[in-house]
């Protein structure tokens, strides 16, 4: 019997048999196919999974269509989906659903029609190939799967029809097919008249000096990646006549113009980089696999090592994928490799259209794109031999898919680079406690740079205690800027240099409050307060995205002493605005990056049109501004506080990588870094810019508490809308893993309720599972976890996690 295995696109952890019926070719692994699954279609992938000749005494149902002629995905990325299915508990198809753009052309998706000669001799037709002449009647144009099973006939009446000249095929997807597109140029009119049409629209003023700064054509799509104007913005610069359009051929994704700062000569390597850089080289040219941490101090010229790594891998016909935490911060670092390796680079996120994601990943896998930059599923890239892996900022816990399925793009590049024979660089200036150990045991090459380009200073840091700070009335006891941090801004933007603020809340206040009888506004469906949006008008859930406008009264007690507490991003730039009313500001965290993006953002300070750049974890993540010599860190507690055990390690790499953008041009960078908590080991060593000094300290209280790096950790996520049906579940689950666990090297935390219990509407219950490594978690999880979780409540199960809120 003609059988092949899919891995289908559920949260079910095993693949399906399928009978291949004659009219088919027999699909081989890695192409998609259409099959039926319960009432639904489904398009799944051909994996190499044998299956039993009788079906294992099971009746199969048949594959509906063939959808490639060849793989989409080749024998490498067919072993790496099924090693982090296993390694992360996650179901094969969903890594395929994550790792693939849903609407990657059908190869094989053929459709026939009819031809004159065939509709004349259709009546003299043989019983086998009536019915499918008759389904092609009338000029219509169809797929096999579209048509019932009594008229689809088999491959051999198929051809022969073919040969005979009375049917056609007539439209297999091209992979070549461009549509027309509008693309936009800036219309020439007066400067006063372009003002007067413009208003204040803010969006259309960007969107319009970035076409006219660009010097051509551009499409709607570009403008979007690029400033973050959507369509309607356009098409209202249109009508008024600012903006002139035009068709051009569809691009395969958007461009990413070269940045406006020119004149970048060939750098020459210190002799740390250049060590590091021949370690690699020798790696990727022997064809040997080398996992190497490159540890270098924020500024040390780490992106110069990637960009040359990458040139030495295309010299030797190799390719590479380089891994960057964040899609806002992807077209920033992509400008770096189209200004060098041009349309050789591909970029690919999930925040592309789905047409823009299937080219690009089209050119990747021809081997016309052999470089691909973008964040965790780039790391699924159908690279043809890859020779380098690198990915930037490893520290960062954005590399962890934190919904189904939840895999690690660090291990999927490791899985790789391991089986290619390819060089895996992982690169921070303040790596995990993961890596860093690896690296300190030998596990991993220690590739270390420990200055500055050019013996540039690292910048000065000065702690400063908030405890002895007065609060103005408004501030209710928490300071916002300190007398020392206004008085560093004062002199920094009279000297004509900008600044750089962080504070880790986006909105205007992280909750409001009733001051009569204390009730907080938080959301209806998750335990967490909603946060202040909009200058105080919204009130935003940012867990389940719950909007509601701002009561005049408080819906308990009907009191209206209603205040805002505490500061977020926008707060800040208001109260900068009043300190500082003649510098300009401009705001990056996740609302500014979805409205403006972040290119557009980086580009206003790099011009020197905004001279503070405030903002949340995101000003900390790569950027180099050189006139950037202050830096103010206004609430260090933050993230100090939360219950995770990974708290003082995020603190410590926010502080350090936030205080490296101050300083990196030619005038030394100052950095004040505000705290309830002066002495904590976390805030001192940052300040004192000690990697080393932290990491002992760590991995020492790790080691003590059975933490990783020194055990493997799970997190079994129990939820339902029902409390009392998630929390029985939660025991359940707890005490088979526990039976499980008898004679076990394995430490059982739970169930008990998640520290965000109620989210989106579900209440949650959590059990941590504690083991020597990851084999013993997976052994254990394979003998308790069921299947399918009982009725009315979802299991997820989380291997690694990089968080437990």
């Amino acid at each position: 019997m003609r059988a092949v295995s899919v891995a289908l696109p559920l949260p079910i952890r095993k693949n399906f048999a399928y009978r291949v019926p004659e009219t088919l070719p027999l699909p081989t692994p890695g192409t998609r196919v259409r099959v039926p699954f319960g009432e639904r279609v489904l398009t799944g992938i051909v994996v190499p999974d044998p299956v039993e000749p009788d079906g294992g005494g099971v009746a199969l149902r048949d594959v509906l269509e063939v959808l490639d002629d060849e793989p989409v995905c080749p024998p490498e990325l067919l072993e790496t989906a099924a090693k982090v299915a296993h390694r992360f508990f996650a179901a094969e198809g969903e890594i395929f659903k994550s790792a693939l753009p849903a609407r990657l052309p059908a190869t094989g998706a053929v459709r026939y029609r009819v031809t004159e000669k065939g509709a004349l001799a259709s009546v003299r037709a043989d019983p086998e190939a009536s019915p499918f002449l008759e389904a092609l009647a009338d000029g219509r144009i169809v797929r096999l799967a579209e048509l019932p099973p009594e008229a689809r006939p088999r491959r051999e009446t198929l051809r022969s029809l073919e040969q005979r000249g009375w049917i056609r095929a007539v439209s297999r997807e091209s992979r070549d097919a461009r549509r027309p597109v509008l693309a936009y140029v800036p219309s020439r009119i007066d400067a006063v008249e372009r003002d007067s049409k413009l208003g204040r629209s803010r969006r259309g003023r960007e969107a319009l000096a970035w076409l006219e700064t660009l010097g051509r054509p551009a499409t709607a799509a570009e403008v979007r990646l690029s400033t973050g104007a959507g369509t309607g913005v356009l098409r209202g610069l249109a009508q008024k006549g600012l903006v002139l359009t035009f068709e051009q051929v569809e691009k395969d994704e958007p461009s990413i113009p070269p940045p406006r700062p020119a004149g970048t000569s060939d750098l020459v390597l210190t002799a740390e980089q250049a060590r590091s850089l021949e370690t690699i080289r020798s790696a990727i040219r022997e064809r040997r696999y080398l996992p190497a941490l490159l540890q270098g101090v924020t500024g040390s010229g780490k992106t110069e090592i990637y960009l040359r790594a990458i040139a030495a891998a295309r010299d030797l016909g190799r390719g590479s994928v380089w891994l960057v935490p964040e899609i806002a911060l992807t077209p920033v670092f992509a400008r770096q490799l189209r200004r060098q390796f041009g349309d050789r680079a591909a970029v690919l996120h999930s925040a592309l259209s789905e047409k823009e994601r299937a080219r690009a990943w089209d050119r990747v896998r021809s081997g016309e794109a052999p470089i691909v930059i973008g964040p965790r599923s780039a790391a699924f890239a159908p690279v043809a031999d890859p020779g380098l892996f690198v990915v930037d900022e490893e520290h960062d816990s954005s590399y962890k898919q934190r919904e189904s399925p939840r895999y690690d793009a660090r291990e999927v590049a490791a899985i790789r680079a391991k089986a290619l024979g390819a060089a895996l660089v992982m690169g921070s200036a303040t790596p995990s406690m993961e890596g860093y150990h690896a690296a300190r045991t030998g596990r991993m090459a220690s590739l270390r740079l420990t200055s500055r380009v050019e013996s540039r200073p690292l910048p000065r840091v000065a702690i400063v205690d908030l405890r002895r700070e007065r609060a103005s009335p408004e501030e209710k006891g928490v300071p916002l800027f300190s007398a020392a941090l206004v008085e560093r801004l004062a002199e920094t933007f009279g000297r004509g240099e900008q600044a750089i603020l962080l504070q880790p809340r986006r909105g205007f206040a992280p909750f409001l409050l009733c001051r009569e009888c204390g009730f907080d506004f938080r959301c209806s469906r998750c335990s967490v307060s909603r946060t202040v949006h909009d200058r105080g008008r919204r009130l935003i859930c940012h867990y389940c995205g719950e909007k509601v406008p701002r009561p005049e009264r408080c819906p308990e007690c009907g009191g209206s002493l209603l205040e805002a507490i505490g500061a977020g991003t926008e707060r800040v730039a208001e109260r900068f605005a009043r300190l500082f009313p003649d510098v300009p500001w401009t705001i990056l965290d996740r609302d500014s990056a979805r409205r403006r993006g972040v290119e557009a953002v980086v580009d206003d300070v790099l011009s020197g049109r905004a001279r503070c750049l405030i903002g949340t974890q995101m000003v900390a993540k790569g950027h180099d501004f050189p006139n950037v010599t202050a830096v103010g860190v206004l609430s260090a507690d933050s993230i100090l506080n939360f219950p995770d055990f990974r708290a003082a390690e995020k603190t410590f790499q926010l502080l350090s990588q936030v205080a490296g953008r101050a300083g990196r041009g030619d005038a030394p960078g100052t950095v004040h870094v505000q705290t309830f908590h002066p002495g904590h080991p976390a805030i001192r060593r940052a300040a004192e810019h000690d990697v080393d000094g932290f990491a002992a300290d760590e991995l020492e209280f790790r080691r003590t508490f059975f933490y990783p790096p020194f055990s493997e950790l799970a997190a079994v996520l129990v939820s339902s809308p029902n409390r009392d049906r998630a929390e029985e579940t939660g025991k359940e689950i707890g005490r088979a893993l526990a039976a499980a666990a008898a004679g076990r090297p394995i430490r059982i935390s739970g169930p008990a309720p998640a520290p965000i219990e109620r989210l989106q509407g579900r209440w949650r219950f959590q059990i941590l599972l504690r083991g020597p490594d990851r084999a013993a978690i997976l052994s254990l999880l394979e003998a308790a976890i069921p299947d399918r979780p009982p009725s009315g409540t979802q299991l997820a199960v989380d291997v690694d996690p990089q968080d437990l809120m």
